[in-house]
């Protein structure tokens, strides 16, 4: 989760995470870093073309055990695949950097898209180019828009229809379509004349474009509407589970949630009920579960369609690495698979686990990291912090962001 400096949007039918800067001005390229380490205290230099050194960035001093990389931006995003986007600000104008695990500077823009793929999307100006993990760039700025890589493949936008590119810049799906949604299992929604339909990554029209709604494909299936009702096909566009739904949702280990007359239900695949509909709220599976809502409480079904936990937390979220977050009046705790209290309620607020750690925090002025005993591990001491992921964790002090590492 970003801080709240950090702008994102998300696209519809599926969700993409978008960073943003403003385009007015350049803070310019990084050119130089020097770290300067004594005694335990952090001090962090960048050197700018471009910008008068009264301008450049100013580093904060701190002692942080496990300080991996330093206290230097403005705001700070997750690794995944061993890069994270970074926000440095210059008299109010957000200039963005693609990192590597070092803390090296790779790559800046005015607007970096997420970084899941061997390439991504950024902006310079108002167009959008391609760069590589390494921060060479592949295509240079173009079009007024391209969304993030999934499966290899970006939308983009030119003259106001959207297609495809390829990773290497390549339009692989001429821009002729209202709108696009993102490939998931080979397959990427289109929309033609208010009607939506799939393509393959070979840029054929696999399935015509037939249906009001489409959902992306997740095992085999995708949900669809017609009219108002929802139901699912295989990737041939082979009808599977006739439209007899007011809402649904994609499949997660073998179950999807559909509403049906005002409440939420599990079907299986062949669109046989494995709980009937009787929640008000039913999210997706996860490591076997899925938490569900009933009477203004939260519990958890199994995957035969047991509630092994019954309603009575005031939230819940789904496990994640063998342990779920729970709160009761106003206090964040875990359960286990078994349902049993792990974890005591008693953090005003706490992050699902990851890299076996959790952030938590007593008060929202302190966060820090719990192991899966509910011991302490880092003490509260951050303005703010991240899960760990890579084994790195974003974490903020006196308004600077910078990672930790996990030993």
């Amino acid at each position: 989760m970003f801080s709240q400096q950090f702008i994102f949007t998300t696209f519809s039918p599926e969700q993409e995470q978008t960073y943003h800067g403003n385009n007015s001005q350049k803070v310019g390229e990084v050119m130089n870093r020097t770290l300067f380490k004594t005694l335990g205290y952090i001090l962090s230099a960048l050197t700018f073309t471009g910008v008068s050194t009264s301008h450049a960035v100013q580093p904060t001093m701190a002692y942080v055990e496990n300080l991996k990389i330093d206290l230097i931006f403005d705001d700070a995003g997750s690794f995944k695949n061993d890069r994270a986007a970074v926000m440095i600000a210059n008299q109010g104008i957000a200039q963005f950097a693609m990192i590597n695990p070092d803390g090296d500077i790779l790559f800046t823009a005015d607007e970096i898209n997420d970084l899941d793929s061997g390439v991504t999307a950024y902006r310079k100006d108002n167009l959008w180019g391609i760069v590589d993990r390494n921060g060479k760039i592949i295509l240079q700025p173009t079009y007024p828009k391209i969304q993030s890589f999934k499966e290899g493949y970006a939308a983009f936008i030119k003259d106001g229809m959207w297609g495809f590119l390829n990773t290497s810049g390549q339009q692989v799906v001429p821009a002729k379509y209202d709108k696009v949604g993102v490939f998931s299992e080979g397959l990427a929604g289109f929309k033609v004349n208010d009607q939506w339909g799939y393509l393959n990554t070979e840029g054929e029209e696999v399935i015509k474009a037939q249906f009001d709604e489409i959902q992306i494909f997740s095992e085999q299936r995708a949900a669809v509407r017609v009219d108002e009702e929802w139901g699912y096909i295989d990737a041939e566009g082979k009808r599977l589970i006739k439209p007899a739904f007011a809402q649904s949702r994609v499949f997660r280990e073998g179950y999807a949630a559909v509403f049906v007359e005002g409440k939420w239900g599990y079907i299986d695949k062949k669109g046989d009920w494995l709980i009937r509909p009787q929640f008000d709220q039913a999210k997706a599976f996860g490591e076997g579960f899925a938490v569900i809502k009933q009477n203004g409480l939260y519990g958890f079904i199994d995957s035969s369609g047991e509630i092994v936990v019954k309603p009575y937390f005031d939230d819940a979220w789904n496990f994640r690495e063998g342990l779920a977050r729970v709160e009761k009046n106003a206090k964040v705790g875990y359960i286990n698979t078994e349902g049993q209290i792990e974890i005591e309620p008693e953090y005003v607020w706490a992050y699902s686990f990851s890299d076996g750690l959790a952030v938590i925090t007593y008060n929202y002025r302190q966060y820090g990291y719990i192991n899966r005993q509910g011991e302490l591990v880092i003490e509260p001491q951050f303005e703010h912090a991240q899960p760990f992921n890579e084994g790195l964790a974003a974490i903020k002090i006196r308004d600077k962001w910078g990672y930790i590492s996990r030993n």
